[in-house]
């Protein structure tokens, strides 16, 4: 990655470029062989002045002799001079040659590492510090090759001839190595230019797979929320499947149910119309009762032609619409109630039949009064216990018990009318005072 590239060659410039501090540890060894070269180009400007100079006169023998021991004492001093400088420039050949071998080093920790870890500046600075190097050593053989001729001018003697040669061949030898650290200075900016154009090269094509890598990761994050996407809406419709299964469960139980009580109000339809059928027959005499049976009959058989109406009805509604089921149960309880109320007028023309037929019967009235106040009392007892008044109502279907058989039922928690099944509860029950 770029990223990373870059940091790794920051590092590697810090590490590898030279600092001030090296620099100025060059360049005071640098100043001081070429600050020692000053001091015997000055001390030759003298000899030549002191020679100059007593050439004018006649030299006396005293002067002769004493100039004499000065010539071989200053012949010793430039001895001593040139062997501390051939000592300076060997140390020089030394670091030279430390710095070529850590040039080599360098170069070959270079061809080792990667090419994308490569960096041009800090090929430069060691660049930089050889020609600096190169630069004072050819100034120091300038240096030197001139004070070797003013030497050579000015000593004759073998020794310092033969040291004066030395001095050369060291001199040749150095610039052999100048030259071949030349031709490494070259290599190396050759290679530079190469790993440089490589390096540009690299970065380029990891550019180029950066915006590749940007694009596939986008593509795969689309792909990844398109895929949530579908997985909750295949989670919510799979939870929608089940709550309709249910749904249609409860509405199958339901329209079962439905179906039952439908046979079952038929059943009791058949039963009415063959009562009633018999009740006709019975009471053509009477014109008056069979006329207000009759009104009766058909109110009941209107009642039980509403019901179905009202059954299909519902029926039809729990099919199309789902969110009315609350209604169609208020709407079937209201149709068993008035089921339950058409059974109880039933029970009272029945109760009337008997009546009548009983007033056929007995030809004597008291006895059909006697009838009557058995009838009434039964009437006005609680149907529960059979032993005591009727004295509470229930206001949700108005049916009337005893208040302690009421009572009785709503603390053992059946708390449903004995005759309808209606549910009650504790505000639903109330004494009447019938007196």
């Amino acid at each position: 990655m770029p990223g990373t590239t870059t940091t790794t060659t920051s590092v590697k410039k810090e590490e590898l470029v030279p600092s001030e501090e090296d620099f100025q540890g060059i360049t005071p060894g640098a100043q001081g062989p070429s600050s020692r070269g000053r001091e015997p180009e000055a001390r030759p400007k003298r000899e030549l002045r002191e020679r100059e100079g007593p050439s004018l006169g006649p030299p006396p023998v005293a002067s002769a002799l004493s100039r004499a021991d000065r010539e071989k004492a200053k012949v010793e001093e430039t001895k001593r001079k040139e062997s501390e400088l051939l000592k300076g420039l060997r140390a020089e050949l030394k670091k030279a040659q430390e710095s070529q071998k850590e040039m080599k080093l360098l170069l070959d920790m270079y061809k080792s590492a990667p090419k994308e870890q490569r960096d041009k500046v800090q090929l430069m600075a060691a660049e930089r510090k050889a020609k600096a190097e190169v630069d004072e050593l050819r100034s120091r053989i300038r240096e030197l090759e001139e004070r070797d001729r003013r030497e050579s001018k000015k000593i004759a003697d073998e020794d310092a001839l033969r040291r004066i040669r030395q001095a050369e061949e060291q001199i040749e030898h150095l610039q052999r190595k100048l030259g071949a650290t030349k031709q490494e200075e070259e290599a190396l900016l050759s290679e530079m230019d190469v790993t440089g154009q490589a390096f540009e090269d690299m970065q380029e094509q990891n550019g180029r797979l950066l915006q590749q890598l940007r694009e596939k990761d986008d593509a795969n994050f689309k792909l990844m929320s398109e895929r949530i996407k579908a997985n909750q809406i295949h989670k919510l419709l799979r939870e929608e499947k089940d709550e309709l299964g249910e749904q249609v469960l409860g509405l199958k139980s339901q329209v079962d149910a439905q179906l039952l009580t439908v046979q079952k109000l038929e059943e009791k339809e058949r039963a009415l119309q063959g009562s009633l059928g018999g009740v006709e027959k019975e009471l053509t005499l009477r014109s008056q009762a069979l006329e207000l049976n009759k009104r009766k009959a058909v109110e009941a058989a209107q009642l039980a032609e509403d019901l179905k109406v009202q059954l299909e009805h519902v029926q039809t509604r729990l099919r199309e619409i789902q969110p009315c089921l609350a209604e169609s149960r208020a709407a079937r309880e209201k149709e068993s109630f008035n089921l339950k109320r058409a059974q109880e007028d039933i029970s009272r023309l029945r109760r009337k039949l008997e009546k009548q037929r009983k007033v056929e019967v007995y030809a004597d009235a008291d006895e059909i009064l006697q009838e009557e106040i058995k009838e009434y009392k039964a009437r006005l007892t609680c149907p529960c216990c059979n032993t005591r008044k009727k004295d509470a109502v229930l206001t949700k279907c108005f049916h009337v018990f005893c208040f302690e058989c009421v009572r009785g039922r709503y603390e053992a928690r059946q708390r449903k009318c004995p005759k309808c099944n209606a549910a009650f509860g504790a505000h639903d029950f109330h004494r009447i005072y019938i007196s």
